[in-house]
């Protein structure tokens, strides 16, 4: 009987290293199979960057790319059990000539990937931008808000709201006197009271003055032209993707800027603030 018992023991351990095994190689074959199909496809995924756009002093920023993180998403679709590229994770291919390194250089529109547009609004001390910031809202619509120290001063609260609702907001120092010591104070409170990363100066053109002393408090310079009369009819003239668009804040912008919002929208874009925009 005993000897029963031993063969027993002995043929249901076998059976059971024999199935072990068997799960063993089954599983081992699936993984196999889904990290090969992971690697035969993660060429097909894979977004290569585009580097800047540089000529002479001025530059576009690029876009980095992007690949298949093999072990990450091979980790994800373990948990499943399948293949599926919706699953899949990436890491960043990075441009060479990244935006953080040509300080130097005065940036003149974004990156031209999608339709989107950015548009930057000068303000003076004495503007009330309250129902031009509610009209962007209602649109989700985001822009960009050029301020001197004084409006800072003035409406502190405001633009401390604004930034932390995904605005960026521009320094012109005192009345554009960037060797002023306003200019860094501002910079101080601005890149300080949400997410915004950056601080922004302006010029309409080049100036290297201006350059060199946003250059040294580690500050973007945004070169274009202003347009003051007649908004409507300039955007028409100059709309396109990753094109950086400055208005002076008139009477004559705050009659049209229904208009003007309305026609950017029906020409497909997106309204961005410069934070957004100048992402690489």
């Amino acid at each position: 009987m005993k000897k029963i018992f031993q063969i027993v023991g002995i043929t249901t351990l076998m059976i059971g290293s024999f199935l072990f095994t068997y799960k063993v190689q089954t599983a081992s074959k699936m993984t196999d199979e889904l990290l090969n199909e992971i690697k035969s496809k993660k060429d097909g995924y894979k977004e290569n960057p585009i580097e800047p756009y540089i000529k002479d002093k001025t530059i576009v920023p690029g876009i980095n790319g992007r690949e298949v993180d093999v072990l990450k998403s091979y980790k994800k679709m373990s948990e499943v059990g399948y293949f599926d590229d919706s699953l899949f994770e990436y890491k960043a291919i990075y441009v060479e000539k990244k935006l953080d390194k040509n300080k130097d250089k005065y940036i003149i529109g974004l990156n031209g990937r999608n339709m989107n547009v950015s548009l930057i609004f000068k303000i003076d001390d004495s503007d009330d931008i309250t129902n031009l910031v509610k009209k962007l809202d209602n649109n989700n619509m985001k822009v960009s808000f050029f301020i001197t120290s004084k409006y800072l001063e003035k409406h502190h609260n405001q633009i401390i709201k604004l930034v932390q609702n995904g605005y960026t907001i521009g320094n012109l120092s005192n009345n554009e006197n960037y060797e002023d010591s306003d200019f860094v104070w501002m910079k101080t409170i601005i890149t300080n009271i949400g997410n915004q990363k950056y601080n922004y100066c302006f010029t309409n053109k080049e100036n290297n003055k201006i350059m060199k002393m946003c250059k040294l408090q580690d500050s973007y310079t945004i070169m274009s032209d202003v347009i003051k009369s007649n908004p409507l009819l300039n955007i028409k003239k100059t709309l396109s993707p990753g094109k950086i668009i400055v208005l002076d804040y008139n009477s004559e912008l705050s009659r049209e800027i229904d208009t003007v919002l309305d026609y950017i929208k029906s020409k497909g874009y997106s309204l961005i603030s410069l934070e957004e925009g100048l992402k690489e």
